[in-house]
C-alpha cells in the first residue's frame, strides 16, 4: 500500500509553513542526495493566469533541496498550442512574470525541450500510444519532483500529477499524438460559415469556402483536436467525442518517463487549492469548482491523484460531458505506474 501524506487546508493559517513542515516530517525527499540534478516539474501558467501553484511553495521546496546539497532547477516543456509558452523564450518570460524567477525561487528555470522545436528521442510504451518522444535533457536528470496544481481540464476532465508528467514531459510531437486520440466531429450541414472557428484557432487551420468550413482544404495533421472550435461554434457544427481515450493514454506516457528516470526517482506533490474549471494553459481558468482541500505528497503518482480525487469527489469534474477522471488512475495501476490503494497520513 502506498503512502500519501496530507496537509489539510485551513484558511487564515500559514499553509506555506505547514507545507515546509510536511516536507521535513515526511520521507518523500529522503532519496535526494548531494550532487543530484533534480528537476522540479512545474506549470508556470499561461500569461495572466492566476490560479497556478503559488511560487512561495516552490521556493520552500527548492530551499530544502539546496540544503541537501542537490542541484535543483525548475522546468517544463513548451506547449503545442501557440500561446506565450509555445517557445522557450516566451515560457521563461511567463515564469518571470508569475514569480518563478531565479531571484525569487533560488533555482533557474530551464526549458526541457530546448528552444521549443526539439523532437527528442523515442521511448517505447504500451498500446495504443506505442511510442513517446522525450526531451534529450532527461538523460542528464537524476531525480524529478512533480509539483502539480489540481484543477479541471476541458478534455482530460482532471489534471493532477499524471497529466502533469504525461503532457508536460514530452515534446510537441507526442503532445499532438495524445490529443489526437480525441475524436473530431464536423457536421457540414450545421455550418453557416460564420468564421468563429477561424478566429479562435491560433494555427489558422479552419478554412471557409462558399459559406462552409471545408475540411479537405485544411492541414488536418496540425490539428490537436482542442475544444476551441467546438466552444466557438454557436451552431453545434463541431463536436469532440471519445474524450476517455485521452484519459487512457496519459498514464502510458508516464510509463515512458518512468522508463527513463526510474519510477523510484520520481516524487509527486499535488496542490489542492484554486481548484478551477480549466487548466493552467488558459489565461482565464474559469470559476472555482471546489473549495481548497489541501496539499498531498507521495512517491506514488497514481495514489496521490486518487487521494485528491477521493476528497474532491470525481463528479466535481464531470460536467459539460467531461469523462470520468478516475480512468487515469485505473489505467495507471493496470500498466504498473502506481497503485490505487493508499494509506493517508495526516500531517
Amino acid at each position: 500500500m502506498s503512502k500519501v501524506y496530507f496537509v489539510p487546508w485551513k484558511q487564515n493559517t500559514d499553509m506555506v509553513g505547514k507545507f515546509k513542515k510536511a516536507l521535513k516530517n515526511s520521507n518523500i525527499l529522503d532519496n535526494i542526495n548531494k550532487g543530484d540534478k533534480v528537476a522540479v516539474k512545474v506549470h508556470v501558467g499561461e500569461y495572466k493566469n492566476t490560479s497556478h501553484v503559488h511560487p512561495l511553495y516552490i521556493k520552500e521546496l527548492v530551499s530544502m533541496l539546496l540544503e541537501k546539497g542537490s542541484e535543483p532547477f525548475l522546468t517544463d516543456t513548451t506547449s503545442y498550442y501557440c500561446g506565450n509558452r509555445f517557445t522557450a523564450v516566451g515560457m521563461i518570460k511567463n515564469a518571470f512574470y508569475h514569480g518563478f524567477s531565479y531571484a525569487n525561487i533560488g533555482a533557474p528555470f530551464i526549458v526541457l525541450d530546448g528552444l521549443g522545436n526539439g523532437e527528442g528521442f523515442p521511448v517505447k510504451v504500451s498500446e495504443p500510444l506505442n511510442e513517446i518522444y522525450v526531451p534529450e535533457l532527461f538523460k542528464e536528470i537524476d531525480k524529478m519532483i512533480v509539483f502539480s496544481h489540481c484543477k479541471g481540464h476541458a478534455l482530460a476532465s482532471f489534471g493532477g500529477s499524471i497529466k502533469n508528467v504525461a503532457m508536460g514531459c514530452v515534446t510537441k510531437k507526442s503532445k499532438l499524438a495524445m490529443h489526437k486520440f480525441v475524436n473530431f466531429c464536423y457536421d457540414e450541414t450545421l455550418c453557416d460559415g460564420c468564421d468563429a472557428c477561424t478566429e479562435m484557432c491560433d494555427r489558422e487551420i479552419p478554412k471557409i469556402k462558399n459559406g462552409k468550413r471545408i475540411l479537405s482544404l485544411e492541414k488536418r495533421e496540425d490539428c490537436m483536436h482542442c475544444p476551441g472550435c467546438m466552444e466557438a461554434c454557436t451552431k453545434g457544427a463541431v463536436k469532440l467525442s471519445e474524450l476517455e481515450k485521452l484519459q487512457h493514454v496519459l498514464p502510458i506516457a508516464v510509463e515512458g518517463i518512468f522508463k527513463i528516470l526510474g519510477k523510484e526517482n520520481v516524487t509527486s506533490i499535488n496542490w489542492g487549492a484554486n481548484i478551477v474549471e480549466f487548466c493552467d494553459c488558459m489565461p482565464f481558468p474559469g470559476s472555482r469548482i471546489k473549495d481548497n482541500i489541501g496539499i498531498y505528497l507521495s512517491k506514488d503518482i497514481v495514489a496521490i491523484d486518487k487521494a485528491f480525487l477521493d476528497d474532491a469527489e470525481k463528479n466535481t469534474f464531470m460536467f459539460d460531458g467531461r469523462p470520468d477522471p478516475e480512468i487515469q488512475m485505473l489505467q495507471g495501476e493496470r500498466i504498473g505506474i502506481g497503485k490505487l490503494e493508499y494509506e493517508r497520513i495526516v500531517l
